[in-house]
């Protein structure tokens, strides 16, 4: 009983905190709705038998079992994985970490007592909880994912920690069709305002049951090319910053004077955002008020800086 062997970790909802650990003593375990499974979760968002926990040649692997709405792993619809430490899996309304623990502790775990693998007893609702959690556990484009296979209505919370800033997700059936950050200079565009906060790498997130009906401005674009656009600017900033100092959200924009150069020269965006920094409106209202991606700015002000026009800390 040396040997680590893998326990599925509830990270959100009503199971928060409870742990099934998959023993190669067993063939292997069913997950699903019906009662007969061996890990019930009793979530309309799950089929009766949804996937299979199984071993093979030494290693744990995860099937599902072609259910209406998939197994998704690490963000992704998996057919079937491997599993490692650290892996996310969202089933139905579900969302979970693998993690690695001794056998005999494992063992434990089944017995029952405080940590019990008791997770879905019959009759019981799993959505039925307002669920919660941490980004640096779960990513917001995996709990986004999930809501959208849940077909979930309410309003997610994303709270970042290390500046202190708010956002709100609205959903409706799964669809994201409103975002807003909290002390924003001007009306933020809601697609923009989404974009930033799946950024956010420390935080926290939670659903609530409030519901709006009317917004400024719907989200028209899918939340898959949302999430994928996402991605690609969030990988093209870090590469940008890996070769150029970059701005905070807060950070003082300062001209160079004398100016190297007529701003008669400069094209019109460029000349749009000398005038807004001459007239100290600083960065965070230009990433704000410019109808351009995040990216678009951060390469702009990057081209000023190195053109000598402007200067920041």
């Amino acid at each position: 009983m040396g040997e680590d062997v893998h326990v599925l970790r509830f990270l959100s909802g009503k199971y928060k905190g409870d742990e099934f650990p998959l023993l190669p003593e067993q063939d292997g375990y069913v997950v699903g709705r019906s009662s007969e499974v061996d890990l019930v979760l009793a979530d309309d968002a799950v089929s009766r038998k949804h996937a299979r926990f199984f071993f093979e040649c030494g290693r744990t692997w995860v099937r599902d079992l072609n259910s209406r709405n998939g197994t998704q792993v690490n963000g992704a619809a998996r057919k079937r994985h491997c599993l490692r430490e650290g892996d996310r899996i969202a089933i139905g309304s579900s969302l979970l970490t693998v993690a690695l623990v001794k056998a005999s502790d494992a063992a434990g775990l089944r017995r029952g007592g405080e940590k019990s693998n008791r997770v879905a007893p019959r009759g019981e609702d799993s959505g039925s909880r307002s669920m919660s959690g941490s980004l640096e556990d779960i990513p917001l484009v995996d709990v986004l994912q999930w809501l959208g296979t849940s077909r979930k209505t309410g309003t997610l919370n994303v709270k970042r920690t290390d500046q202190a800033r708010i956002g709100k997700i609205y959903l409706r059936d799964g669809y994201a069709f409103y975002a807003s950050i909290e002390g924003s200079i001007v009306g933020l565009d809601p697609e923009k305002a989404m974009m930033r906060m799946l950024a956010w790498a420390k935080g926290t997130f939670s659903l609530d049951n409030t519901v709006i009906e009317e917004v400024p401005k719907e989200i028209r674009t899918s939340l898959e090319h949302v999430l994928m656009e996402s991605a690609r600017q969030q990988d093209e900033i870090q590469h940008l910053s890996e070769r150029q100092k970059l701005p905070a959200y807060g950070a003082e924009i300062r001209l160079v004077t004398p100016s190297p150069l007529r701003w008669r020269d400069l094209d019109p965006t460029h000349l749009d955002m000398v005038q807004d920094i001459a007239e100290k409106r600083g960065w965070a209202y230009i990433l704000d008020s410019y109808p351009a991606d995040d990216l678009s700015l951060y390469r702009t002000i990057v081209d000023l800086r190195r053109k000598g026009l402007v200067e920041y800390d």
